[in-house]
């Protein structure tokens, strides 16, 4: 998940929830099944994930990038590859962090990256203006660890199938400074499936009528697959008007 840390059973996971990273118990994805999904990373290498929901704009979570806000020179996103190895690398010109963003809450997780350059060839994905009911089927997409204590990074990106939580579940198994905020929050798991570190800022996809969505971004967990603690995403919905008007903002002063 985001800002799940590769040690997450440490004592200071038992006070702070740690961002996550890669998909455990997941598979391969296949080519061009996931073209949206992006890898974010700065000089020391490729830390989170991120979906193009525009030619030049990527939705991450707000803990992968609060860092370099203030000098998005730094910050570079990888596109249109399933393998880190490969893949075009796109410059970033601004960073947007959700207002009501904490990193001790981490509520609202969320942050907006615009691209120097407009990404093409490469399929976007709209963002969900409702969220899926509890025991609805959807899905993660990473490049993070495959299991809680693994020593390396896949190269390849990697898709786990979830399910969507129960409220009372998600608070029971995630308990963080100012406590489970279902506004903005909703958790998905299964028995062996999670994301894991290095998972953070990537999608939670839902697909009805044919139609697919992000309806989550990797935000945060204890540790990886464990069965009472299901993964933490932000809610699409809960932050889709404020990412709208900014990117509304933001091109219009670009154009």
């Amino acid at each position: 998940m985001g800002i799940k840390l590769t040690v997450v059973c440490s004592l200071v996971a038992l006070v702070l929830p740690a961002p996550a990273y890669a998909v455990v118990g997941g598979v391969n994805v296949q080519s061009g099944h996931y073209p949206f999904v992006v890898a974010i990373g700065n000089a020391e290498g490729s830390d989170c994930g991120g979906t193009l929901i525009a030619p030049s704009v990527v939705l991450t979570a707000a803990h992968c990038v609060a860092a370099n806000a203030a000098e998005p020179a730094k910050l570079r996103v990888l596109v249109g590859t399933e393998a880190i190895s490969t893949g075009h690398s796109v410059a970033v010109s601004s960073v947007s962090l959700h207002p009501l963003f904490r990193t001790d809450t981490m509520r609202y997780d969320a942050a907006l990256l615009f691209l120097e350059q407009p990404v093409t060839g490469v399929r976007t994905i709209a963002m969900a203006d409702s969220s899926p009911l509890e025991g609805a089927t959807v899905s993660a997409a990473g490049w993070g660890e495959i299991d809680e204590h693994a020593v390396a990074l896949p190269d390849h990106l990697r898709r786990v199938v979830l399910t969507v939580r129960a409220k009372a579940a998600c608070a029971r198994g995630n308990k963080i400074p100012g406590g489970y905020y279902t506004p903005s929050m909703m958790c998905a798991g299964n028995p062996g499936r999670d994301t894991c570190a290095g998972d953070s800022g990537g999608p939670l996809v839902a697909t009805s009528h044919g139609h697919t969505t992000i309806v989550g971004i990797t935000s945060f967990g204890f540790g990886c697959a464990r069965s009472a603690h299901p993964g933490v995403y932000t809610r699409v919905p809960s932050i889709r008007g404020w990412a709208l008007g900014q990117i509304a903002r933001t091109l219009a002063v670009a154009a």
